[in-house]
Order: C-alpha cells, then structure tokens, then sequence
C-alpha cells in the first residue's frame, strides 16, 4: 500500500466512530419522542444499532428506570419525616421549592455571584428534603474529572473530598449519568445491580444506602453535578412535583454558569 493512503485507516475510524454516535441520539431521540415507523423501512434500520452498539449501551439502557421523572415518582404521605427538622408535610416541601426558585430567580436578575447562587440553590434543596448531605461538584479540565466543590449537612467536608467523578471510565454508574445528563435517583443503593455498578472511591468513602444525581450540561457535555444523600434506604421521597422543582433548580445552576461566563 502506498505510504500516502496509509493515514485514510484512522480516518475511516473516525468517521465510523462519529456516525455511530450520531446514530445513537438519533435513537435516543426517536425513544424520548415514542416514534413509530414500519418494519423493514429505511428509517427502521437507521433507527436499529449494529450488535456491537447495542451490547456496548445496555448497561447505560439499565439506568433508565432510575431516572427522577415527574410522571413516575411515588406520592408523599401526608407527612414526611425530614432529616432536617423533624415531620413536614408534602406542601411545605412544595412550597419551599417554589420560593427557592423565586428567590434565586430574583438574585439572577441584578448583578450576583455564581457562588451565591449555587450556595442559594442546594441550601434550597437541602432545607426542603432534608438532605443528610449534598455536595456540589465541578468539572477539572486537567484530570477531566467532576470533583467536590463545597456541600452541606453532615460529614459534608469529607464527600466533598472524595467526590472524583471521572468523565471517562465506562460502566461507572456515575460516570454514565453524568453523560446521560438524566436526573436519577437511587433509592436502594445495596441492590446488586446498582452496587456493582458503584465506583470504588464511592464504596469506600461515601457508601450511602440512597441517593440523587442531578447532573448539570452544556451543549449536551457534562460540566457539573449536584449530589444528595440520605442515611437510609429509601430515604429519598419525592411527590410528582417535585421532580419538576428539582429540575427547575438544576437548570437554574446552568443559567447561572452561563450568565457569569
């Protein structure tokens, strides 16, 4: 083979590498949009990933039942007990939610700090569902990595510590939420299937029973994430709204990331 073709291999590769991905969210997108087309179609081949793909995205397909969706969370009982202060009832979660929302809405309409903000934001979520701890990280473009950052509640400075999020280490639960960008809730954390999906840094440093994973994206690449525990399983108890709150919240953080760059 001539030496000047020899380069055209990677070439090749790249090209596959980058139609594969789009295929991919070309998939996700039909999936989220519940798209139908016929059998044996074009579109219905395009729309099928090779055996390699689909065997390479199952374990992040697995994750999909986890995620914190409005339509499918479970209903509060008329009181919930808080880690935070005691019983409170499903509206006042509610309730605190909203007012963060306006709270921060109004900060982010003069002049503010980012560090404010996001401080504002997870003291919101923490006083609402009485997180035991939350830990706010971001990304560190050196190692590629969401690290901890500052959190709240109890034994917070020690997560904080611990949280190395690596954006690059396949079948890492973390690590495929975070690309996801899907807002997930881990009631049970000692379920085999989720437990052997945990990191070891997490097993080892933090290992709570139960736990939320609110990532936070830009053009679709993850640059930070929002994270809450609570000490038991199934501590973690959401309404239908709640969801939509939290979200509302998260997005307010990417706001906030936007404004002050």
């Amino acid at each position: 083979m001539p030496r000047f073709l020899q380069p055209a291999l990677p070439c090749r590769r790249a090209v596959n590498e980058a139609t594969l991905r789009a295929r991919r969210k070309l998939v996700a997108l039909a999936e989220a949009l519940d798209l139908r087309v016929d059998a044996g179609s074009p579109a219905a081949r395009l729309l099928k990933l090779p055996p390699a793909a689909q065997d390479a995205t199952a374990q992040d397909d697995a994750l999909s039942p986890l995620e914190l969706k409005p339509s499918e969370a479970k209903p509060l009982p008329a009181l919930l007990a808080s880690q935070a202060g005691g019983a409170v009832s499903v509206a006042q979660v509610n309730e605190v939610l909203a007012a963060g929302i306006q709270d921060i809405t109004n900060a982010m309409v003069e002049s503010f700090q980012l560090n404010d903000v996001l401080r504002m934001i997870l003291e919101t979520m923490f006083r609402a569902l009485g997180f035991r701890r939350m830990v706010f990280c971001l990304r560190e473009a050196r190692t590629d990595q969401l690290t901890g950052r500052f959190g709240l509640g109890e034994g917070s400075e020690a997560v904080v510590r611990a949280m190395k999020v690596p954006l690059n280490v396949p079948g890492d639960l973390f690590t495929a939420v975070c690309l996801r960008g899907a807002d997930t809730l881990i009631n049970d954390a000692t379920e085999p299937r989720i437990s052997a999906r945990l990191p070891r840094w997490y097993v080892e440093r933090v290992n709570a029973p139960s736990f939320l994973l609110l990532p936070l994206q830009m053009k679709g690449q993850p640059f930070a994430l929002i994270y809450a525990d609570q000490a038991v399983p199934g501590g973690i108890v959401v309404d239908d709204k709640a969801p939509g709150l939290l979200r509302t919240l998260r997005n307010q953080a990417v706001m906030a990331f936007r404004q002050a760059g």
